[in-house]
């Protein structure tokens, strides 16, 4: 194992807010919604909040996050720890994740900011595993 593997996580975990915000401000372009001006900062304040949460427990179990599954659990550990933040933000009943399937999608923050998160997840799992298969068996010099 080289020194980078230890700090694989933190790679993924930064390009995580910035994933999430261009998302997001993607699906902000494209609303129609009124009175809608304040989320950015609002999800940019919350991304930092789960940014900072996130990089001290992969410092903290950096050792102990090797191979796929455990960095796919620390992933999903990561996604309930943004969702925990936004219910807490956001002062309603039902977490963001929940909550985003009762209106359209067009017309629904929740949905936006939650989606946007999960759909960052997805590229960054896909990156994970593109790294594990080229890890495992790099190419053979020819």
């Amino acid at each position: 194992m080289n020194n980078l593997s230890k700090y694989e996580m933190i790679f993924y975990f930064l390009i995580h807010p910035i994933l999430t915000m261009t998302f997001f401000m993607t699906w902000f372009n494209q609303t129609t919604l009124p009175g809608i001006g304040m989320a950015p900062i609002l999800l940019g304040i919350i991304l930092l909040i789960v940014f900072a949460i996130e990089i001290t427990l992969v410092l903290v179990f950096r050792k102990r996050i090797i191979g796929l599954g455990k960095k796919l659990i620390s992933l999903f550990v990561g996604f309930l720890i943004y969702e925990l933040t936004l219910w807490l933000f956001g002062g309603s009943d039902l977490m963001a994740f929940l909550d985003s399937f009762e209106k359209p999608f067009e017309e629904n923050i929740d949905g936006a900011v939650s989606f946007s998160s999960l759909f960052s997840l997805l590229i960054i799992l896909g990156l994970m595993i593109i790294n594990e298969k080229l890890t495992k068996n790099p190419a053979s010099p020819q």
